[in-house]
């Protein structure tokens, strides 16, 4: 998997879409301090899922996206693609063994959306980590040192130094599974305990369904029985409605006939009506159309009095024209001769101004040439100044070296004794550390013996918590059936609400005028008289036969708009009807009488209910009538001579006239019927508010029940959530324990190392004070050398400063001179826009007379031309004055004829207004046996709705087959029916789903029971899978480690021209924890310590290591930055050397600024900044020399001196 390009575009400083080859067995990156070299390396990292900002030299993760420069704006997103050359197939998943090319892409955009993408495919962050583990390339990997970081490998943790050898022997890839296999194993865990608590629970509740199974099985036996008896008692109460239906249908059809026949004259009549009509309005017409004549001939005299006058006033507008045209074409002659003068002048201007500016332009090319000369004199001494400069900066490079060097003896020096002082408080720390690890421990004892208490209390906590919810289900039965029984009743009631409304809504019996008056819905109607007054139900008929037909009026509460809507009545021929005025103007008359107690007679107005504002109304219609028992009572009451002219009423509808006249028998079923269905309508308006009320109660009763059942039950799954949280911080606590207890043992021999390390590093102090004197000598001779180079520079910058001045002196002259030459030029173009000017405006004076004289012509045609018009438009005008007489002449005949049609058809409507009369009487009849019959058919409805609710959507029609021959119910049934009820009662409530709550209950049993014996395989399965990784992990540990070990031992002799190193495991006996120690002795030199060690000392030592394990398990490619920059001369060819050794099994990319290092890569990515904040990249190939994609120089940034 070696790197083949990388791609850049937003990613820190570079802002472009930048393209790195990297096709070189090895290539450096070089660039001054600053430049963006590493954020290459960066760049690498976090495309490969570094996740770390930290670790990218960055805050957060946002300060990977470019944020802007001086010229630049803040780019959106950041975008990295790395591409790999597929060598291998073998290392990569299975999924991408077939791509030749592996491209892993990274997108950050500033809102913090992140995506992840394999060959432009989105995948996870793990699919990237999968990718490269076990492969030696990884962002933590030793495949990339960082700048700076090579010491930490030396200095690192025995722990962490192992981290090497596990990524060079490929288990990390099986670290990783293994972390996902625990983490299984505690996600099996803790399933496991979850459902051995619900294989508990399922065997506590099996014994109680099964007993609601046996009670639910009974009671439906019950049920089935009492449903099949109470169906038969529907289906034959069905049968009889059906007869009557039937029987009544008949009769409404002989009463259809009668009515269609009077419907029939009636027709004839309307129809001979209309003809009349028809003749009236042909009359009306012609005198429209007289009329419209007459209009038209007024119109056609004003409109040819209008046409005159316009004419007069276009002959005035023309002749005012014709002198104002004369008058502009003597103006714009005058015009003419001054611009034919001026245009001469200027032509004269132009020549002279032309001769001026062609000399003056052979005067400026003989400066410029002049000017030429100053500036290759000045270039000349510019290029002494540089070759001088140049070596004043080798002379501040080397004594940049000698400073450097000086400072890293100082800073070595003070890191060894920051590195004392950091021993001698770890020491501090670790004995310090040993004695809280032993408290730890006693606390970690104490804290496993209350968690074993607190597992016994939350059992017997959720012991209590499964009886309450067990109460808790009975009730919310119980409470179900009490529910559906209001509910059945609700329905019901409204059931029989509905019926009537619709019965109500349809006007079934009233008159068709009336009926029709009501259904225009218009403001000004209240509605029927029948529905503004509220009688008992034992004072119904004495109102109907009262009221009768007025039952029917129609109360409005504009008498005027009523009137309206009567006319519309006629005019439509839709019937006839009665209005009421609302407000009536009701005066109190006499006092009546006291009525006598023997009748027991009421004051039916005292009796009736209905609106504050409807009182007057009441009074008006109904009266004083008075209200008795019956017929005797009555005869009896008019026999006082005190109401011999009372209007008296039975209860039965018969009523007494004031005249004497009685009324009784039948005939007023349909008023009655009236008052009958309005007032049960009330009636069940109220009783369905109450049971509404009740099911809305006992729905709050439900809902509470189910809420303290949910209540109950949260309570139940904290209690065993706690119960399983107990048992896992049981098991942790335990870890705690032992972790405790291991790290104690490593304190304590991490302490008997620090003492021996401590005197080492004091005796390393004292050497490095010595070789800081000679790089102080070395830095006092650079200084010398230094400060003569800096006196040649001034002699060279003040000759090239004199021939600066000149040239500069030059430029002022050349310039002054183009300043003069563009004057004159814009002169002779200032005088040349005038000519032109002139002869345009000659040009357009000449075009606006010829204007001028086309108008004068055009005007004196048109004068002729409307004093002709105008001679006609006066013919016009005496010929529409006697068309116009004419047209009044007719108008007038046209009205005569109208007037005598209209007086014969008022004739005919009054005669078709007594046939309605009869018509309505038929109809009346049909109405009543009609409303018979939708009663008998809403029984029915309701009869067949009541098995629907009540059997769960039967349908009663479909099972009238089962019963029809079977006798009819007797009381022995009906019995029975009270028998099975009564049983039903007793049972009290009934869980109906036990029988399959107890089927489901041992389905979950034995499927719970079945995934116990899963789980606990699959336990052992991951035991014995993490068994063998850790055998795997062990063997490949051992072996790598011996490898890289044999490596180290002899690599080290070459870096160091002798002396001995090796590695050694902190603790042999446990291969898959052990850390690595690092034992060193270089040539001439004892040290009790590695951390005694100089810097380079330390890197040569860490580089030793790091090409140990690559010719162990060579990594596709290997990234050092900066890695070379503590050694000296001699150190970098050794370590140059072993690069090329390696180069055919990896690909190696260093950063470096040592030039020896520069002069061994294939290929130089060379990285600038040309412009402030942004990098950009030049590619030199160091065999070739030649350039590949060098950008354009920029003052002050050479090419060359990239590299």
């Amino acid at each position: 998997m070696k790197i083949k390009r990388l791609e850049l575009c937003g990613f820190k400083s570079f802002v472009d879409r930048t393209v790195v080859n990297f096709d070189h067995a090895i290539m450096g990156v070089v660039g001054p301090n600053g430049c963006g070299k590493s954020n290459i390396v960066d760049a690498i990292r976090w495309s490969m899922g570094e996740q770390s900002a930290k670790h990218l030299r960055g805050r957060s993760m946002e300060d990977v996206i470019f944020n802007g420069s001086e010229s630049r704006p803040p780019a959106d997103f950041a975008e990295v693609t790395l591409t790999f050359e597929n060598d291998d197939p073998t290392d990569v998943p299975i999924e991408y063994k077939d791509y030749t090319d592996i491209a892993v892409t990274r997108r950050l955009h500033r809102n913090g959306d992140s995506e992840y993408l394999i060959n432009k495919t989105p995948v996870r962050l793990k699919d990237i980590t999968d990718l490269f583990l076990g492969t030696g390339v990884g962002t933590k990997a030793y495949s990339i040192v960082e700048q700076g970081k090579i010491g930490l490998i030396v200095s690192a943790k025995p722990e962490d130094r192992r981290l090497l050898i596990e990524e060079a022997a490929g288990i990390t890839k099986f670290k990783s599974r293994k972390k996902q296999a625990e983490r299984k194993m505690e996600m099996t865990q803790q399933n496991l305990l979850r459902v051995g608590d619900i294989v508990a629970e399922i065997e506590r509740n099996l014994g109680s369904l099964k007993r609601q199974a046996n009670k639910a099985e009974r009671y439906l036996a019950y049920r089935n029985e009492l449903e099949d008896l109470q169906l038969h008692d529907a289906a034959n109460r069905f049968l009889e409605l059906h007869g009557w239906i039937a029987l009544e249908a008949s009769e409404v059809d002989r009463l259809g006939l009668e009515a269609d026949e009077a419907k029939a004259s009636l027709t004839a009549r309307e129809a001979e009506l209309e003809t009349a009509r028809l003749e009236a309005h042909a009359a009306e017409e012609q005198q429209e159309q007289a009329n419209a004549a007459a209009f038209a001939a007024d119109n056609e005299v004003r409109a040819e009095e209008a046409a005159i006058d316009r004419a007069k006033d276009r002959i005035d507008a023309l002749r005012r024209r014709e002198a104002q045209a004369e008058g502009e074409v003597r103006e714009i002659e005058e015009q003419a001769g001054v611009l034919a003068r001026e245009r001469d002048t200027v032509a004269a201007e132009v020549a002279i101004l032309e001769e001026g500016e062609s000399g003056e332009a052979n005067v400026v090319a003989g400066q410029e040439a002049r000017l030429a000369e100053l500036a290759a004199e000045h270039q000349s001494a510019e290029r002494d100044v540089v070759a001088l400069r140049e070596a004043m900066s080798r002379a501040q490079a080397e004594i940049a070296s000698c400073e450097a060097k000086l400072q890293g003896f100082d800073r070595r020096k003070q890191e060894m004794v920051a590195r004392e002082e950091k021993l001698a408080t770890e020491r501090e720390q670790r004995e310090g550390n040993v004695l809280e690890l032993r408290a730890r421990t006693e606390q970690l004892a104490l804290a496993i013996e209350d968690l074993r208490t607190g597992k016994v209390t939350t059992a017997e906590e959720r012991e209590k918590l499964e009886a309450r919810l067990a109460d808790l289900r009975r009730a919310i039965t119980e409470s179900e059936h009490a529910l559906e029984e209001a509910k059945a009743e609700a329905s019901k009631k409204r059931s029989r609400l509905h019926a009537l409304t619709e019965l109500h809504a349809r006007r079934e019996g009233v008159g068709a005028g009336a009926k029709a008056l009501v259904e225009t819905n218009d403001a000004a109607l209240a509605g029927l008289l029948a529905d503004r007054i509220e009688a008992p139900a034992d004072l119904t008929a004495a109102l109907a036969g009262l009221l009768g037909t007025h039952l029917e009026d129609v109360v409005v509460d504009d008498v005027a708009r009523g009137v309206e809507l009567l006319a519309g009545l006629a005019s439509g021929r839709k019937g006839r009807a009665t209005i009421v005025p609302r407000h009536p103007a009701y005066v109190a008359g006499r006092i009546p009488p006291k009525l006598p107690s023997s009748t027991r007679a009421i004051r039916l107005a005292d009796a009736l209910r209905f609106a504050p504002e409807d009182e007057a109304l009441v009074r008006v219609v109904v009266g004083d009538a008075i209200v008795v028992d019956d017929v005797a009572d009555a005869l009896l009451l008019r026999s006082d001579a005190d109401f011999a002219e009372a209007v008296i009423v039975a209860r039965d509808g018969t009523l007494f006239h004031p005249d004497g006249r009685v009324s009784g028998g039948t005939g007023e079923e349909v008023a009655a019927h009236m008052l009958d269905v309005a007032r049960e309508m009330r009636e069940l308006q109220i009783e369905v508010s109450r049971l509404d009320a009740l099911v809305s109660e006992r729905l709050a009763h439900h809902q509470s029940l189910r809420t303290q059942i949910g209540e109950t039950t949260g309570a139940l799954d904290r209690a065993r959530q706690h119960a399983h949280q107990s048992e896992l911080a049981l098991v942790h606590a335990e870890k705690d324990l032992r972790a405790a207890e291991s790290e104690l043992e490593s304190h304590s021999r991490r302490l008997e190392v620090l003492s021996a390390e401590l005197d080492e590093l004091r005796r390393a102090i004292a050497e490095a004070e010595a070789e800081r004197g000679g790089a102080q000598e070395t830095l006092d001779r650079a200084r010398a050398e230094l400060e003569a180079v800096a006196s040649r520079i001034a002699e060279a910058e003040a000759r090239a400063t004199e021939w600066r001045d000149q040239v500069k002196a030059q430029q002022e002259l050349v310039m002054e001179r183009k300043v003069t030459l563009a004057g004159a030029r814009e002169k002779l173009a200032a005088a040349r826009g005038t000519l032109q000017r002139l002869a345009r405006s000659e040009a357009e004076l000449s075009e606006r007379a010829r204007r001028l004289e086309t108008e004068l012509e055009g005007g004196a045609r048109e004068m002729g031309e409307t004093a002709a018009t105008l001679v006609l438009h006066k013919e016009k005008l005496g010929l529409a004055l006697d068309a116009a007489r004419a047209a009044h002449d007719a108008l007038a005949e046209a009205r005569t004829v109208f007037d005598a049609f209209r007086a014969d058809l008022q004739e005919r409507e009054a005669a078709l207004k007594d046939l309605r009369v009869r018509a309505d009487e038929s109809r009346a009849a049909l109405t009543q046996h009609e409303m018979a019959l939708r009663e008998r058919q809403l029984a029915m409805d309701h009869l067949v709705t009541g098995v629907r609710e009540k059997f769960r959507g039967l349908e009663l029609r479909r099972v009238i087959g089962d019963y029809h021959l079977r006798p009819p119910p007797d009381a022995e049934s009906r019995s029975r029916i009270q028998e099975l009820a009564g049983l039903i009662d007793r049972m009290g409530s009934v869980n109906l789903d036990a029988m399959r709550e107890h089927e489901e209950a041992e389905k979950r049993y034995a499927f719970y029971t079945e995934q116990k014996a899963d789980l606990d395989k699959a336990l052992a399965d991951l035991e014995r899978a993490i068994q063998q990784m850790n055998r795997e992990s062990k063997k490949l540990f051992e072996q790598t480690y011996e490898a890289v070990n044999a490596r180290f031992q002899e690599i080290f002799p070459k870096m160091f021209r002798g002396g001995r190193a090796e590695l050694r495991l902190t603790n042999p006996s446990d291969m898959l924890e052990t850390g690595i120690e690092i034992i060193a002795q270089p040539p001439g030199k004892k040290l009790s310590s590695i951390e005694l060690m100089s810097g380079g000392e330390k890197a040569l030592t860490a580089v030793s290591l790091i090409f140990a394990i690559f010719q162990t398990k060579p990594s596709p490619f290997c990234i050092l930055d900066e890695v070379d920059a503590p050694l000296d001369e001699a150190n970098v060819g050794r370590y140059c050397d072993l690069i090329r050794e390696m180069t055919e099994r990896s690909q190696f990319i260093l950063i470096t600024h040592i030039k020896k290092t520069m002069q061994m890569v294939d290929i130089l990515h060379g990285v600038t900044m040309g412009e402030p904040g942004v990098s950009r990249l030049v590619s030199v190939k160091v065999s070739e020399r030649a350039v590949e994609g060098r950008p354009k120089k920029t003052s002050g940034e050479p090419a060359a001196a990239v590299a």
